[in-house]
């Protein structure tokens, strides 16, 4: 892939992370089985943040297993100009306290629905950053099924 064609896709990618906020994140569970479930995130660069009570199944999924895919897409009404990515990734629990609490304050501050989602202990709050690996990017406006992707 040419730098040029990578700064491309960097950019369109970024541009549907800062666009969206709503992911489908997909987790494997003790016995194998992903489980996924919505979670709204921020994100910087590349790398989005969430988070969720220490104590959630997602948590326990991520402390056994890192390893994490996600899909992200535009809401439209024109499928034709559907836009959107997904990732496959590594999640890591941000333990720090100053810099999860820092993430957190920025997550509630940009998303405040997600205040609602999280336990009101500081400390039962668990907040994690995923890194990609691989990206898949979707734009239809070029065309139907167009589809890039890109290793980090």
């Amino acid at each position: 892939m040419t730098d040029v064609l990578q700064k491309d896709l960097k950019a369109l990618a970024l541009e549907i992370l800062s666009g969206e906020h709503l992911m489908a994140l997909a987790t494997v569970r003790h016995d194998g089985f992903p489980q996924t479930t919505w979670v709204n995130y921020i994100s910087d660069q590349l790398t989005l943040y969430f988070a969720c009570d220490a104590a959630s199944q997602k948590a326990g999924n991520i402390e056994l297993n890192p390893k994490v895919s996600l899909a992200i897409a535009s809401e439209t009404k024109n499928f034709n100009k559907l836009k959107g990515l997904s990732m496959s990734g590594t999640a890591r629990r941000i333990k720090d306290r100053a810099t999860a609490t820092t993430l957190a304050q920025r997550l509630f501050s940009e998303l405040p629905q997600s205040r609602r989602f999280v336990p009101q202990d500081p400390l039962s709050l668990a907040v994690f950053a995923v890194e990609p690996v691989a990206i898949s990017i979707v734009d239809y406006a070029q065309g139907f099924g167009t589809t890039h992707h890109m290793v980090v």
